[in-house]
């Protein structure tokens, strides 16, 4: 092997790239300006009254549609009427239950002791 200097004499040291001469970056612009084609500028269209009241109408039925959701699916007010009839069906039930079963008051009354513990 050489030396350095040899090795650096072997390897050419011009990479290829040139500073390009004269004017061409002052004008590069107008070079690169004449060459695009001419474009037209598309037409503005009208804005409509509906267009401006799109999104509008659109979030108002979005509600509506949520408060219909939440009207059906929350559970409504029940009646005094309607809540006298379950708890006379409840109460029917758990008679018919404790009658059916063996079951003594003992366990009866611990039974109510632990439901209605406050």
């Amino acid at each position: 092997m050489g030396t350095k200097k040899e090795i650096w004499q072997r390897i050419d040291r011009r990479t290829g790239f040139t500073e390009p001469t004269g004017d061409y970056f002052e004008q590069f612009t107008s070079r690169i300006m004449e060459q695009l084609p001419e474009m037209e500028l598309p037409k503005a269209k009208p804005v409509t009254l509906w267009s401006r009241l799109q999104p509008w109408v659109y979030m108002a039925a979005m509600f509506v549609g949520i408060a219909l959701m939440v009207r059906v699916f929350s559970p409504g007010e029940s009646s005094e009427a309607e809540i006298v009839a379950e708890e006379q069906l409840s109460n029917e039930y758990y008679d018919e239950l404790i009658w059916s079963s063996c079951v003594n008051d003992y366990s009866v009354y611990e039974y109510l002791a632990d439901a209605y513990e406050y």
